[in-house]
């Protein structure tokens, strides 16, 4: 765990400074939000990596109904940075630069079994466009 990567790869986990430029919303007029990213395929240049990330909780007033299968539930026994129950957000790829993962905190890989249930999720969900999907390898 720690900062000495320096370079990004496919099951990568980041903890990160995330903001609207990378699909989050910041609370109650912060700058960022740490959020757990999840590498799960890139631009063939590089330019941009398409991620999940980690959630708390379902927050059922912000998702569209039959949305729900979408997330990923992942208990804090698979992760030693999880300190409760979590959920992983399929429903729509976020965008991170490589600087940006890399100035995070690294914090593991994702499980094989895993990043194969998110990329299922990731590649039916509706709000995931398929060139986009194919311009990351996905």
């Amino acid at each position: 765990m720690g900062n000495c990567k320096t370079t990004v790869e496919i099951g990568d986990i980041f903890l990160i400074k995330a903001n609207e430029e990378n699909g989050i919303t910041p609370k109650y007029g912060d700058l960022y939000r740490p959020k757990f990213f999840i590498v799960m395929g890139k631009a063939p240049d590089g330019s941009i990596y398409g991620c999940v990330h980690f959630n708390s909780d379902l927050n059922r007033e912000y998702i569209a109904p039959g949305y729900e299968e979408f997330y990923l539930p992942i208990s804090d026994k698979e992760y030693s940075f999880l300190d409760h129950d979590s959920y992983i957000d399929c429903v729509k790829l976020k965008v991170a630069s490589e600087s940006k993962l890399l100035s995070g905190i690294f914090m593991g890989k994702i499980k094989q079994i895993h990043y194969n249930a998110i990329k299922q999720k990731v590649c039916l969900s509706p709000r995931n466009e398929s060139l986009f999907l194919r311009m990351l390898g996905l």
